[in-house]
């Protein structure tokens, strides 16, 4: 029997207009902006929890072209003079997280997620560059790593 048979209802229900997923909650039901003392306060308080895992986000936002689908937040750009400095803040700004908690080094980390923008606009070596030192200062989870 074919698997598709049967679902008119159920492909009806689901077709229809939606926002596309990016953050939970999203951005509509957010009330305020949380003050950097919050926001510190809160990666102290996820983090000193010793069962905490975590993922990491690393944002690319460069482009050389813009794709039609794009919904992100980019900088199109074939200037890649760009990507030294943005790797530098990028790192600095992983130092201001493991000073604010530096029990965030020792929580397991489950992935890595390179977005954006295009990740690969970044030359191999700068990539290399940016993932580098920051994984050596991370626990990196064995059952979601290799090498």
């Amino acid at each position: 029997m074919n698997h598709i048979e049967g679902q008119t209802d159920l492909f009806k229900k689901y077709d229809i207009p939606a926002p596309r997923y990016t953050s939970y909650p999203t951005v509509p039901y957010w009330t305020e902006n949380p003050t950097t003392a919050q926001w510190i306060e809160n990666v102290k308080e996820t983090f000193a929890n010793p069962k905490a895992t975590w993922s990491l986000y690393i944002h690319i936002p460069f482009c050389e072209t813009l794709c039609t689908f794009c919904g992100c937040n980019t900088s199109i750009t074939k200037d890649h003079t760009r990507e030294e400095p943005y790797v530098n803040l990028i790192h600095q700004e992983f130092a201001t997280y493991l000073k604010a908690s530096p029990e965030m080094a020792k929580r397991p980390i489950l992935q890595i997620h390179l977005g954006g923008g295009t990740p690969t606009f970044l030359s191999p070596a700068n990539l290399r560059r940016l993932l580098e030192p920051m994984m050596k200062q991370m626990t990196l989870d064995p059952d979601h790593f290799e090498g």
